[in-house]
């Protein structure tokens, strides 16, 4: 049998940590026993699907089983943006400078005066993993990801169906439809359909006057654009077919050189149980609260210490209950994401499998965490 692992090394990062094509044209049938390999190589342990227990057994579960349309619709950052608006209203989205390609029902708010429009330069390989922590993205690659990866292949075919038959438009000019012309100095280009796929930009002028620089990001964020995340992750369904778009979106840091600070909901069953808090910084402080916003001993980051000072949580976090209470109505599960920035909270994201249920920490505790799940 094909081995179908490419471990994960330093001179690899930023390229998807399977063979991409392999798992791509498997048939759906096939995915649990692959999944299932995926499982025990990164946490060790037999993944029990028919009784999952623990919460990463859960989140494994609900990859392959538990997808509605309405978690596809959200887990699309275009798509969740009228979802939030309908719940909790539209003064906690982020603006948006550009949507590409843009289709007449969408509405591009621009609102410049809340943009930190500080000096930078875009993330440099040689401190990526220090700008944005958890980005997969790597400034070094020079060879076309199309090249890698042949354009759509049979995903094609299914995008055709979901959306229509329409004509699919040709990802491969996205980039070249920024209007960097009407961008300000700092902001960030992302897709809608992946995780962390995404650049930071922070000095326009530097980044537009660097050629080599330009063209591996244009490269990069192109080879995601024909690509299905569905297939980096591990089989997260949620991501499958989402059609693929590109977001401009502002630079939104009190400080440009540190990341804003996050608040992150974990809700089960339509009620929040778990807050963390994370603030960035040297060193990063990362937080964890009980449903009464007192703090607890938990660690849910794979790369995080927490932080326990007795103290309780701040209006920030309690400004996160309501609200992400109304947007976890709908599901089994999800993590609400918030941001804080100039001393205002705005929706980051609905994440539904957090680290692709491949977090390993304390094995009570994800029993625990894992029991709040009722996949009924």
């Amino acid at each position: 049998m094909k081995n179908i692992f490419k471990f994960f090394r330093k001179d690899k990062t930023g390229e998807p940590p399977y063979d991409y094509n392999f798992l791509y044209n498997l048939q759906e049938s096939e995915y649990p026993k692959y999944l299932k390999k995926i499982y025990k190589h990164i946490t060790g342990e037999n993944l029990n699907l028919k009784h999952p227990k623990t919460f990463n057994e859960k989140i494994q579960w609900i990859k392959l089983y538990g997808v509605t349309p309405l978690m596809r619709d959200c887990t699309d950052k275009v798509k969740v943006r009228d979802y939030v608006k309908e719940k909790i209203g539209e003064e906690y989205l982020k603006p948006i400078f550009q949507i590409i390609p843009n289709k007449s029902h969408e509405t591009v708010r621009c609102h410049c005066e809340q943009v930190n429009d500080n000096l930078g330069l875009a993330r440099q390989s040689r401190n990526i993993s220090h700008d944005i922590p958890d980005c997969h993205a790597d400034i070094k690659m020079t060879l076309s990801a199309r090249l890698r990866f042949p354009k759509f292949q049979f995903r094609e075919n299914r995008v055709l169906a979901e959306y229509n038959d329409r004509e699919l438009d040709d990802v491969s000019t996205y980039f070249d439809q920024i209007d960097f012309n009407k961008l300000p100095n700092s902001f960030v280009i992302k897709t809608n359909h992946g995780c962390k796929w995404q650049y930071i930009i922070k000095d326009k002028e530097q980044f537009l006057n660097t050629p080599q620089l330009f063209e591996i990001v244009k490269r990069k964020i192109t080879g995601w654009l024909e690509q299905d995340y569905c297939f980096w992750g591990g089989f997260e369904i949620n991501y499958r077919n989402i059609e693929p778009k590109l977001l401009i979106e502002p630079l939104l840091r009190d400080d440009i050189n540190i990341s804003a600070r996050e608040i992150e909901v974990y809700c089960f069953n339509g009620k929040p149980k778990i807050f963390v808090s994370v603030r960035y910084g040297n060193p990063r402080e990362i937080s964890y609260y009980d449903e009464n916003f007192n703090q607890i001993d938990l660690i849910l980051h794979p790369d995080g210490k927490n932080v326990i000072k007795n103290e309780k949580a701040d209006c920030f976090i309690k400004q996160t209950f309501d609200l992400s209470n109304q947007l976890s109505k709908n599901f089994n599960f999800v993590r609400v994401d918030w941001l804080v920035f100039n001393n205002k909270l705005y929706f980051n994201e609905l994440t539904f499998t957090p680290y692709s249920g491949f977090n390993v920490f304390d094995k009570n505790k994800a029993i625990y965490i894992g029991s709040l799940i009722n996949l009924q």
